[in-house]
Formats: C-alpha cells, sequence, structure tokens
C-alpha cells in the first residue's frame, strides 16, 4: 500500500514537472502588470511624430540591451513602442523603417531569459504589431509576407498566453487584425478581440482605461458598417463618440453618426 501511495505522488509530481516546462504555468505578479500596463500607457497612446521623434531620440542614447538591468527592459520597451508608433503615425512626414527598429529591439527584450514575465505580454503584443507593420512598410512580397506571418505568431502566442491578464495582446491583435489585407482572413479575430475588450471593460471599467475603448469602439462601428449592420454601427460610434466627444475618434465618429443616423 505505501508502495502504491509512493508511487501516485511521484506521478503527481512528475505531472506537475512536466506541466511548468510545457511553459503552461508562469510566476505571474498582476498588481506588477497592472503597474506595468500603466506605466506604457503614455507611450502606448501617443501618436503625434514630432513627439515621438523627440522622446525615442532621448530615450535612444540611454538604452543598452547588453546584459540589461530591469531599468534597462523598461526603457527598451519604451523605446520599442515610440518607434512602433512612429513608423505607424510618422509614415505621411517621412518616418519609416522604425517599425524594424522596434522589432529588433522587442525581440531582443522578448527573448531575454531574464525579462520579467509580467512585461511579456506587452512586449510581445508591440513585438508582433511591429513586425505587421514593418511587414505594410517592406518592398519586396516575399518579405511582407513573412514579416506579417511571424507578427501574428507572437500575437497569437500572446493572446493564448495572457488575454485573459493584459488587454496589450488583445488590443494590438484586433488593431493589426483589422489593418492587414483581407487575404489574411484576421478581421473575424480582430472583432473577437474587440468584443472581448468591451466585455471586459463592462465588468470591470477600473481595468481597461476608457482612452483605450472608443478606438476599439470605432473600429466595431466600422466593421459592423462594412457588414451593412448599420443599427449595431450607429450602436458602436455613440460609445466611442461617448468616451471622447472632443477627440480625434469622437469627432469621426460624430461625422459618421451625422452620415447614418440623421
Amino acid at each position: 500500500m505505501r508502495k502504491k501511495r509512493t508511487l501516485f505522488w511521484k506521478t503527481v509530481a512528475c505531472g506537475i514537472f512536466l506541466f511548468v516546462l510545457s511553459g503552461q504555468v508562469f510566476a505571474f505578479d498582476q498588481e506588477q502588470l497592472r503597474a506595468y500596463e500603466s506605466l506604457f500607457l503614455a507611450d502606448t497612446g501617443c501618436n503625434d511624430p514630432d513627439t515621438l521623434l523627440r522622446k525615442s531620440g532621448e530615450l535612444s542614447g540611454r538604452v543598452s540591451l547588453d546584459n540589461p538591468a530591469p531599468e534597462a527592459f523598461l526603457s527598451g520597451i519604451r523605446l520599442g513602442i515610440l518607434y512602433h508608433n512612429l513608423s505607424l503615425h510618422g509614415a505621411e512626414k517621412g518616418h519609416r523603417g522604425y517599425a524594424e527598429k522596434a522589432a529588433d529591439i522587442l525581440s531582443k527584450l522578448y527573448h531575454h531569459p531574464d525579462l520579467p514575465e509580467e512585461l511579456r505580454p506587452i512586449c510581445g503584443a508591440y513585438l508582433g504589431s511591429s513586425l505587421a507593420v514593418a511587414g505594410g512598410e517592406a518592398v519586396n512580397p516575399l518579405i511582407k509576407m513573412k514579416r506579417v506571418k511571424d507578427g501574428l505568431k507572437y500575437l497569437d502566442v500572446g493572446v493564448k498566453r495572457y488575454g485573459k491578464d493584459s488587454y496589450y495582446p488583445l488590443l494590438l491583435r484586433g488593431n493589426v487584425g483589422i489593418a492587414i489585407p483581407s487575404f489574411f482572413k484576421r478581421e473575424k479575430t480582430a472583432v473577437e478581440d474587440f468584443l472581448r475588450l468591451e466585455q471586459w471593460h463592462q465588468r470591470e471599467p477600473e481595468r481597461i482605461p476608457d482612452g483605450i475603448m472608443p478606438s476599439v469602439f470605432l473600429q466595431l462601428g466600422n466593421y459592423y458598417k462594412k457588414e451593412k449592420k448599420i443599427e449595431e454601427a450607429i450602436i458602436y460610434w455613440q460609445k466611442a463618440y461617448h468616451l471622447d466627444p472632443a477627440g480625434e475618434v469622437g469627432t469621426q465618429a460624430k461625422a459618421l453618426l451625422a452620415l447614418f443616423a440623421g
């Protein structure tokens, strides 16, 4: 009987060990994750090319990825986010190539063995999005496809592992899925990601910043308009306008409401 019990507990211990090795269990501090999300919020919401160029220029000289200390991880991710946004919002001013810079920095950090687990949802989401944006900038069709597909892989892993803990993977995968060409067949997944964010915001309004939701609602409205579901579209444009009446997203939603809601 004692031998059977010993064998049972050895089997349980072995199973737990293999489960941990498989990467399904993480030492995860929810409060630390929220602190990191708040820390990066100002950078994630910045879309002014001149500000992004100035901030990234100031930060780039202070970031070293050789044996980074914890503060270097934070600075490196900040720089990656700034480069990512500069590529998104600065193309019309000729600021190109920054998505590749962002992907290079974020890849080194994401794959660094000492990166805190709580930073992986944010770092991985921006790495995936940066690769997708770099694909959009690439001239060679093969490189375009590879960059986007690689980016989607990181985003899918991020949502699978961290989608219940952090809104960053859902938000970034949704944005990418809506933006990339339809032949990637990611629009439905993007809508599902946005709807999950809406449900999360309804359950825990303090968990997801209000500043993130107007864009989510605007994109949902635009999707339903495309699907010729105008009533649903109007509902989401109203939500976007309600949260951002004086902002850029609210202005777009107001214009669409004037056209379709009368």
